[in-house]
């Protein structure tokens, strides 16, 4: 029995273990930002507990904002909960050294209720156009205005 566990961890040792991606070694990492809403009335849910899986979490702001750094890179779920609403789970894609927006994270309230349709998202808006300076001429010299003799 001895030399059939030894055998097979020597087969796993040479066959590169498990294919896991996330597994271990060198990994990228990127960033999640996004805010947490009451699903009912669109207010934020300050202090609710962000997490992707159990290494990586934080916590709301009391704007309901919040930004996890340094996950791996891929498909991840995204868990948001607080006292007195059900826990929302959304799936975001994350990108090497890049910063992805989960938008609004909504969470139902354990009392239930009716659901307000989700706020716009919001979308980047050029600004005023930037004015350009008028050149003003320069003096020639021939027309100076300096008083003859």
């Amino acid at each position: 029995m001895k030399f059939l566990a030894l055998g097979l961890m020597m087969i796993l040792a040479q066959s590169g273990g498990c294919n896991n991606p996330n597994g271990g070694g060198v990994q990228d990492f990127g960033s999640i930002i996004g805010r947490v809403l009451d699903a009912t009335n669109n207010r934020p849910v300050p202090n609710a507990l962000i997490a992707v899986g159990s290494l990586y979490t934080g916590y709301a702001n009391p704007d309901g904002a919040f930004q996890l750094a340094g996950i791996p890179i891929g498909r991840q779920g995204l868990s948001a909960s607080a006292p007195g609403y059900q826990t929302t789970i959304v799936t975001v894609a994350v990108h090497k050294d890049q910063t992805t927006n989960a938008y609004y994270v909504r969470l139902v309230p354990l009392t239930g209720g009716a659901t307000a349709p989700p706020p716009p998202t919001p979308t980047p808006t050029a600004g005023p156009p930037t004015p350009i300076p008028a050149l003003t001429p320069e003096p020639s010299p021939s027309s100076s205005t300096s008083p003859s003799p």
